[in-house]
């Protein structure tokens, strides 16, 4: 999944792509941001397939924007 997939309003825990600096997510944040990061992630990229372990000193928070319909 990359980011223009996520949905609106949703929490996600995100990496930056080590090789082609793709930010994707990891998965849904059901902490809403609150929770610390323990853990490390292996992950590939569905840009360019590299495959990299991830700690939590580089995985981000990621709020996906709200968008509003306007009503006819």
């Amino acid at each position: 999944m990359l980011l223009p997939d996520c949905h609106s309003g949703e929490w996600y825990l995100i990496i930056t792509c080590e090789n082609c600096d793709t930010k994707q997510p990891l998965f849904h944040d059901l902490s809403r941001g609150r929770a610390r990061i323990r853990h490390s992630y292996e992950h590939c990229c569905e840009n360019c397939q590299h495959n990299a372990l991830y700690d939590s000193d580089n995985i981000e928070r990621y709020q996906h924007p709200m968008f509003m319909t306007m009503a006819s």
